[in-house]
Order: structure tokens, then C-alpha cells, then sequence
């Protein structure tokens, strides 16, 4: 079992690496064993430096397999393609990892957006250091609940059709400063005043 496992996370990181490669090599269709219904090929992952993207391949193809998702090459046929995107940035000093997952019918519309993010802890100098394999782990089960909920059913409503977003924690804000009757603050002055 252990070794079909990592045969199949070996699989699809090639999938995805030749997804955010110049290469044109050829990669044989993949099949989860057990594994039916729709096929899904991840065409690409960009964003995030190979460390993570290797990583959080591995953690896709755990959680792909556990749901028994039909996985197929990139250069192959599919019944959807997913192309991801992952971002880093700094709010208030906290680094924050957001995702996008797109994924695309055989008309090549896209049928279904996942969107989420984890609020990480201090990155330092490299923001994707707060990148660690619990976080890693979260992004991939949200994002194949969603992924395997979707092509068991696409007919079921979402709340937006165009978009269904993991849970993840909403940034805390600050409450809104009361402004003066008086007029604009000082930073708002001096935003007008560079603006002229």
C-alpha cells in the first residue's frame, strides 16, 4: 500500500512539474486504482517555490487518493483540467498563503473556482517558510473536498457558481477610526496633496 502510494505521489508530481516546465515530455495516463468516475488532469501549479510545490503535491495526490479521484496526464485526455495558483503576502506582519484552484471543463469554460487562504505566523525574510506540512495539509484536504464534492455532482448549487471557498480564517481588522466633522485626516490631506 505504502508503495503505491508514493508511486502515485511520484506520478502526480511529474503531472505537475511538467505543468510549470518548458519540457513537452510525454507522461503515460494515471489512474488511481479503485478510482472512477470523471477524469481530472492538473495542468499546472504556479506560485510557490519547489520545496513547497513538492510538498504540497504530495499532500494533493494523499488527498486525491483518499477520495478515490481519477487522475489522468496532462498530455491526456480529461474530463477537467485544474490549474492552481498560490500566493504569499505579508498582512500586518503575519504571512498569509492564499490559493486558487480553476478548474475547466471539456469546453475548456471554467466550471468551478476553489478559493482559500491560511493565516500563517511571521515569515522573516521568506514568507513561505510558514508554509509547513500542517498548513500544506489543510490547503490540499480543502481543496479535494471541494475538487471530489464537485465531480461527483457538478449539478449541486454553490453559493456562487463561479466561485466555492474553503474555509480559512478572515483576516482580523482593525475597527475604522471616527473621522473629525472637521474635515480629512492628516494622511488623507497629504494623499490629496500628492495627488495634484
Amino acid at each position: 500500500m505504502r508503495t503505491l502510494s508514493r508511486g502515485f505521489a511520484a506520478a502526480l508530481l511529474t503531472l505537475c512539474a511538467a505543468g510549470c516546465s518548458e519540457t513537452t515530455s510525454s507522461n503515460a495516463s494515471l489512474t488511481a486504482q479503485g478510482a472512477s468516475g470523471p477524469t481530472i488532469a492538473f495542468d499546472s501549479i504556479d506560485g510557490p517555490p519547489v520545496g513547497v510545490f513538492n510538498r504540497l503535491v504530495d499532500n494533493l495526490s494523499t488527498e486525491a487518493q483518499g477520495r478515490q479521484l481519477a487522475l489522468a496526464s496532462r498530455e491526456g485526455a480529461a474530463n477537467y483540467r485544474v490549474r492552481g495558483y498560490l500566493a504569499a503576502q505579508v498582512i500586518r506582519g503575519r504571512t498569509h498563503i492564499s490559493w486558487v484552484l480553476d478548474v475547466y471543463d471539456d469546453d475548456k469554460l471554467r466550471a468551478l473556482r476553489i478559493v482559500g487562504e491560511e493565516a500563517g505566523g511571521r515569515g522573516g525574510a521568506d514568507p513561505w517558510s510558514v508554509a509547513d506540512e500542517a498548513m500544506l495539509r489543510r490547503i490540499a484536504r480543502a481543496s479535494m473536498e471541494r475538487l471530489a464534492a464537485f465531480v461527483t455532482n457538478p449539478a449541486a448549487p454553490v453559493a456562487d457558481p463561479a466561485t466555492a471557498v474553503a474555509d480559512a480564517p478572515e483576516p482580523a481588522r482593525r475597527p475604522a477610526r471616527r473621522r473629525s466633522v472637521e474635515g480629512p485626516s492628516a494622511a488623507e490631506r497629504l494623499a490629496l496633496t500628492a495627488s495634484r
